[in-house]
Parts: C-alpha cells; sequence; structure tokens
C-alpha cells in the first residue's frame, strides 16, 4: 500500500496538482484507521489510501479540502465524545460509528513548486527569471532565440512562446516581459489559457492601449480584467532588477 500511495504521491506532483495527505497518528481501538494508515486527497475530494472507514473516511475529506484551501495543517480528532476545544489548527468531531473508537489524523497540503512563465529575453525578463528561481519556483523561460545562457537558472528553455504543454495552470503565473517584441500577441496567447496570474510589463499608457485591442480581438472581459499592468508593486523601482523584485512580490503577495 505504502509503495503504491508512494507512486500516486509522485504522479499527482507531476501533474502539478494541489492535494493533501491524511495520516493517522493516534488511535484507541475498536477503530478500522490504525496508526501509520495514510491516503491522499485531491482537489475533487477523492480520497486515495486508508485511513479508515466512513465515520472518518467524509470527515476527513471534508477538512483536507479546507487543508487544501488554507495551506494550513491540521489535526483532526474523531471521538465518541467528541470535544470542546476546536481551533484552527484543531478540530474535533463526534464519532458517529456504532463501534465507538478514537482516531486522530493529521492533515497536511502538498503544493508542486510555483511555476513562473517568463516570456521575453529583455534585461527584465531575465533577472526575473533569476530572482524567482532563487525563490524555489520553477522558471519556464519563452522567447524566440531564447537558450540557456540568457537564463541560466531556468528550469526549461523554450525558443518560441506555447503554452499548449503546461499540464495545469492552478500555480502557475505568467510574466509577459518582451518590451516591444510581439506584446500583444504574447499577452493574448498567455490571457488564452487557464492562469490566474497574467502580468504585462509596460507603462500605463501602453497597457490602456492594449486593453483596447484585446476588446477588438474578441477576448473575454473576464479575461481582460485579470490581466496585471502595469505589473508589480509600486516600490518605486527603476532598474531592472528592482522591476523584477517588485514584480515576484506581487506574485508572492
Amino acid at each position: 500500500m505504502f509503495n503504491e500511495l508512494a507512486l500516486q504521491i509522485e504522479k499527482h506532483l507531476a501533474l502539478g496538482a494541489n492535494f493533501a495527505i491524511a495520516q493517522v497518528v493516534d488511535r484507541i481501538a475498536p477503530s478500522s484507521g490504525k496508526v501509520g494508515d495514510k491516503a491522499i486527497i485531491l482537489e475533487t475530494g477523492e480520497l486515495i489510501g486508508w485511513i479508515g472507514g466512513g465515520c472518518v473516511r467524509g470527515i476527513v475529506i471534508k477538512e483536507a479540502l479546507d487543508v487544501i484551501r488554507t495551506k494550513r495543517y491540521r489535526k483532526v480528532r474523531i471521538s465518541p465524545e467528541g470535544g470542546l476545544s476546536s481551533g484552527a489548527h484543531i478540530k474535533n468531531y463526534i464519532m458517529s460509528c456504532q463501534s465507538g473508537g478514537t482516531v486522530e489524523v493529521i492533515i497536511e497540503p502538498v503544493f508542486p513548486l510555483p511555476e513562473l512563465i517568463v516570456v521575453g529575453k529583455s534585461n527584465i525578463a531575465r533577472k526575473l527569471a533569476m530572482i524567482a528561481a532563487t525563490a524555489d519556483f520553477k522558471v519556464t523561460a519563452m522567447s524566440k532565440d531564447a537558450d540557456k545562457h540568457m537564463f541560466p537558472l531556468a528550469s526549461v528553455v523554450k525558443d518560441n512562446v506555447s503554452f499548449s504543454d503546461i499540464k495545469n495552470f492552478s500555480n502557475t503565473y505568467i510574466v509577459i516581459a518582451t518590451q516591444g517584441e510581439d506584446d500583444e500577441e504574447n499577452v493574448e496567447k498567455a490571457l488564452a489559457t487557464a492562469a490566474k496570474y497574467v502580468g504585462y510589463v509596460c507603462s500605463s499608457k501602453k497597457s490602456d492601449l492594449l486593453k483596447q485591442y484585446l476588446a477588438t480581438k474578441d477576448v473575454p472581459n473576464a479575461r481582460i480584467e485579470i490581466l496585471r499592468s502595469p505589473v508589480g508593486i509600486d516600490i518605486n523601482a527603476k532598474l531592472a532588477g528592482e522591476v523584477a523584485i517588485s514584480i515576484l512580490a506581487e506574485i508572492v503577495e
């Protein structure tokens, strides 16, 4: 069972999926879940593995989904007497099964490394890719004629702009830093993805013109509204490195 679960964890990490791991850490018999039993819970509510029967399963799935949403671990205790002390990290439930017994489960969120896709080979693009990589982002750099020498710390470097091979956009951020090289086309491509964050390095005036252009291309208003442009937190940035820091700060925020 452990090897099968390890393969499932590896599989869903490779897919870029968010999930939670639940493990039984204490029990008082009778209970079907035993210390060491473990399962993963996907964002869909699917539970893979074993942490106990129906009375425990439904509670663990409910709490695991909230753990994924809040990105905070949780300890869940299910017992015949229930309990009065519940908080942000401890939840007490009454065991509804006739057999009784007590089970304590720790639920922890698991998230793949956040992925930053940097489009462009401008100085800002290169600085952003470097800083993001040192901040534990998986960095993909895309641009015509881009190579590993331009982006030495990037995990993936592509000499074209295409998002077709990106498997999951739930933890993916896109920044267009082309600065005059096919700007409109690249922003349009980025907005056609399911990414919840798309940033565009430009001035306020150019941002207004771009949004007018996108409207003529029948890009949905909902997608135009998520575009961050100008992108980054206002820290009075002037140099390329400072602009890169302001962008990454906004993404982290």
